[in-house]
């Protein structure tokens, strides 16, 4: 019942919000099978969240696909609405206005063993031995640099950008790099083969959803946006 409530005002507040006739919503393309825009539905792990919020846009949105990189760009400059899937981080909110968490993402710092334990002690010796590798655009930096208490304005150790999740693995496989962060959802679609003689730790588990254009957040229609966000996480 509160959802249906929810979803009438909605549609009330939608309609009378005459300078948004249409929604552009920013997906990133680099998310594996996690998240996809197909058939004018979103697909993957995670749709049920974002197909439920979006749904109540009635169909007056577009969806334009980006490098994730160019979506936190075009956030931060105002050329997209809503930006989908992002990890909600503190750096990412001095730009843009966080949702209701829709997901809790679980994340793998990946690594080669080692003889002793792996403790935080020895994985910051090792970075600083031989650096860290993460894919541009996404939030593992900042979770690699959280969970290892790393100073992000160090020049300690060398910082390797990659395009895509599997290179990040690869960088540690091949020792150019000492570890690595990438998501669980996205673990899975990686051959297992690419993990072999790594260790796979679990690290904190970050909150996912999407992030409002400072100019779009302004809106009666963003707000009536974010209490939808907040049922549709409830029924997932």
């Amino acid at each position: 019942m509160r959802l249906y409530f929810t979803l009438f005002t909605f549609f009330t507040v939608f309609y009378a919000n005459t300078s948004y006739a249409k929604i552009l919503i920013g997906l990133s393309s680099e998310n594996g099978e996690s998240l996809k825009y197909s058939q004018q539905q979103f697909i993957g792990h995670l749709e049920s969240a974002y197909n439920c919020v979006v749904e109540g846009l009635n169909g007056q949105y577009s969806v334009t696909t980006v490098p994730q990189a160019r979506l936190i760009k075009m956030l931060a400059d105002n050329e997209i609405d809503i930006a989908m899937p992002l990890l909600l981080l503190p750096e990412r909110d001095s730009f843009a206005k966080r949702s209701q968490t829709l997901y809790k993402v679980n994340y793998e710092l990946i690594t080669h063993p080692h003889k002793y334990d792996l403790n935080l002690d020895t994985l910051r010796s090792k970075v600083i031995q031989q650096g860290l590798v993460y894919k541009r655009g996404t939030g593992a930096r900042s979770l690699l640099f959280r969970y290892l208490e790393l100073n992000a304005d160090s020049n300690q150790f060398q910082e390797h950008q990659v395009n895509t999740w599997r290179q990040s693995v690869d960088f540690v496989r091949h020792n150019r790099a000492a570890v690595t962060a990438l998501p669980s959802v996205i673990a899975k679609d990686i051959p297992l083969e690419y993990f072999d003689g790594l260790e796979r730790i679990k690290m904190p588990t970050p909150e996912l959803g999407f992030y409002m254009s400072r100019r779009f957040s302004q809106t009666t229609l963003a707000e009536s946006i974010n209490a939808l966000a907040n049922q549709c996480a409830q029924q997932t």
